[in-house]
């Protein structure tokens, strides 16, 4: 079986190919963190509500994420029941700071759907007729390797037609690297034919999106990214790069963290 490489990878890697190594390679003990389940149930209610193209009522939204916060929970305390594993924002007891995303989370599926209303001109694509374009998956084929992944949501502007993949993003910062919107701009192309000039990250903290200009992204520099990735996997090249330790899931295994 060829190599498969993501996005996510890519940014880790670039990152700090110290936190690869530890995580993929030596596979140690990771820390977790409530935003991880905030994260993965706010995107649960938002694509339950984009998946009935705008017609989930907002209490049922919330219900979803209820219902994945209660499940991931679960899962990732079973998977990590040390508590001092555990990362918490500022001086907040692990106990505070999970009531207090759980709220935030709640806020943000409220919000996304206040700024996404039916009849909006941004909506979902129909990459395939009669489904809204949430999580749509792609594989590109590099030749010795592959690249996969998930769209969280491909909109389309109704009016002229042009489509658009989103990433949403439930944390402070906005990605300072094009790797992932680049590389979905790729897959797009690859799944419809289509030009993609722009991505959008949806940034749930604030409710507004933040459009990228796509346009100066091919296909062959998007595939060389993920060449060096490969290139340095292949060969074991993986430099520690220690500036964000304070969130790496893999800091306590690591010799190089700050």
């Amino acid at each position: 079986m060829i190599p498969r490489y993501s996005p996510s990878r890519l940014q880790t890697y670039s990152s700090c190919g110290m936190a690869l190594y530890l995580e993929k390679v030596k596979k140690v003990p990771l820390r977790e963190a409530v935003w991880f389940v905030q994260g993965t149930a706010v995107h649960e209610a938002l694509e339950g509500y984009e998946r009935s193209f705008r017609t989930l009522d907002p209490a049922a939204a919330e219900a979803l994420y209820v219902a994945a916060w209660d499940r991931e929970l679960a899962a990732a305390r079973e998977k990590q029941p040390d508590e001092s594993m555990w990362m918490v924002g500022g001086r907040k007891t692990l106990a505070t700071d999970t009531e207090t995303r759980f709220q935030a989370g709640i806020q943000q599926v409220h919000g996304y759907i206040d700024r996404n209303l039916p009849g909006d001109d941004l909506a979902a694509a129909e990459l395939i007729p009669g489904e809204a374009a949430v999580e749509t998956g792609f594989e590109l084929d590099c030749g010795e390797f592959s690249v996969l992944g998930y769209i969280d949501f491909v909109r389309e502007e109704k009016s002229t037609g042009r489509l658009i993949p989103e990433d949403w993003k439930t944390g402070r910062d906005v990605p300072a690297d094009p790797y992932q919107l680049a590389t979905y701009k790729i897959a797009v192309e690859e799944l419809t034919g289509e030009v993609v000039e722009w991505g959008r990250f949806w940034m749930c903290r604030n409710n507004a999106p933040v459009q990228v200009d796509l346009r100066k992204y091919t296909k062959d520099m998007v595939r060389d990214w993920y060449q060096q990735l490969h290139n340095g996997v292949q060969n074991g090249v993986y430099l520690a790069n220690p500036k964000s330790c304070f969130t790496c899931t893999v800091r306590p295994s690591c010799f190089f963290a700050a």
